[in-house]
């Protein structure tokens, strides 16, 4: 195997070495940002880090690139935070880049084009200044899509939710039974929580877990007014997170190494003591895995298997659109009732850092994209360009100077009710 062959050069004293001849004291396998954090962490706690990847560039599925047509960096799908991300928030924190992102206090603008009074299709849900969880009360409580009855109820819900299934003891559920048992009308659902579910989950509500919502409704929305900002990078992926990680692991004496694919471990006295890398073993005092489990699978670590269950993945669908004009609206709009779910002025929220000759950018989200799986491309931007113009109040007559369509086919872990307890823990007996 090609690990068998690396340990026999490296027993023959052919060493890999980072850059400056030292050996590596830490190796984190896998660039996204699961892998950046982690590496950067390390190196800030003194560790020599050797990250590696093993695609042409590291981000994973938070990354950008270049469109051939305009020039543009365009992110793999458009993402959005919210403030009790703690862990991502600190990790751009120690990169110098936290202030790089576009804030807001929860304030989330909701259309629904098909009423039929025009002045009332937008509706938001907009927390006033009040200590948790009022704040997310009111907010629901002034939600004009929902009557004054379902308002109160969906209050009820959300604390019955998360009093409910944040217990390990009761048994999780799908979304859609939970609302069901919890008497949420199908306004409700529409108005409500299919968004939610949809940004939050990448799912259906008839597939996604009901105590992973519980845990949104809890940690995002209910537990602190911080923790429910919502936050938008204000610049291209790879620029909020790859370039300043690597500049940060070799400002400490690290590496972030590219078309690194690693092969497999070494494994000596119950220890991982390096990686086969191209032929090499990049010797380490200790491994972090930071891969999908597929790629966890392929490595064949020992008392490793993770179920082969977990390598079902939820798609998402981006659409950019460059238009000839501002279209105006809101910095970020949900649709109801469209198959184009979020809307998002990218740049407005960029603070027009690029030059806007090309066209006015708007991006395009539709989560659990299965939908879209088969649908030529072609048809997929025409589905936008007509909601678009449907809910955005000059779109209507502005030119499409270009589209772009992306499909991110494994954008998230399938957030199904049966594969959250197969989801292994982050320790391994090595």
């Amino acid at each position: 195997t090609a690990l068998e062959a690396a340990q026999a050069r490296h027993r023959r004293g052919h060493l890999a070495r980072p850059r400056g001849g030292r050996l590596s004291r830490f190796i984190v396998v896998g660039g996204g940002v699961a892998g950046l954090a982690a590496a950067t962490r390390l190196a800030e706690a003194g560790r020599e880090v050797v990250l590696l990847e093993s695609t042409a560039a590291a981000g994973g599925r938070a990354r950008s690139f270049v469109d051939r047509t305009t020039g543009d960096a365009i992110d793999n799908g458009q993402h959005a935070l919210m403030g009790c991300y703690d862990e991502l928030l600190g990790f751009l924190t120690r990169i110098g880049t936290r202030g790089s992102l576009w804030e807001s206090e929860l304030a989330i603008p909701l259309c629904d084009p098909f009423l039929a009074d025009a002045g009332a299709r937008t509706a938001e849900i907009r927390a006033p200044r009040l200590p948790a969880p009022l704040h997310f009360g009111a907010a629901l409580l002034r939600y004009r899509h929902l009557s004054p009855g379902e308002r109160l109820s969906a209050l009820w819900a959300g604390d019955r939710l998360v009093r409910r299934f944040s217990r390990p003891a009761t048994p999780d559920t799908t979304v859609a039974e939970a609302l069901s048992s919890l008497r949420q009308s199908a306004r409700a659902r529409r108005a409500l929580w299919d968004p939610l579910v949809s940004a939050t989950l990448n799912a259906d509500p008839e597939r996604a877990s009901a105590r992973l919502l519980a845990a949104v409704v809890g940690r995002a929305l209910l537990a602190s007014r911080e923790g429910s900002r919502f936050l938008l990078p204000a610049l291209p992926l790879s620029e909020l997170t790859v370039e300043p990680a690597r500049k940060f692991l070799e400002s400490r004496g690290g590496a972030l190494r590219t078309r690194a694919a690693a092969a497999g471990l070494r494994i000596e006295g119950g220890r991982a003591t390096g990686v086969a890398v191209g032929g090499d073993v990049v010797d380490a005092e200790a491994v972090v895995l930071a891969v999908p489990p597929a790629a966890l699978r392929r490595l064949g670590v020992p008392g490793v298997d993770p179920d082969p269950s977990l390598e079902r993945a939820t798609p998402i669908v981006s659409v950019t659109l460059w238009l000839d004009r501002d279209p105006g609206g809101p910095p970020f709009l949900g649709l109801l009732g469209c198959e184009t779910q979020w809307l998002f002025q990218v740049d407005r929220i960029h603070g027009g850092r690029r030059d806007a000759s090309a066209g006015h950018r708007v991006a395009c989200v539709r989560s659990g994209g299965e939908a879209w799986g088969d649908v030529p491309r072609s048809e997929i931007a025409e589905t936008v360009v007509r909601e678009v113009r449907r809910v955005l109040p000059g779109a209507s007559d502005a030119v499409v100077r270009h589209h772009l369509v992306v499909t991110e086919h494994a954008a998230t872990l399938s957030p199904e009710p049966a594969l959250q307890a197969l989801r292994p823990g982050v320790r391994t007996a090595l």
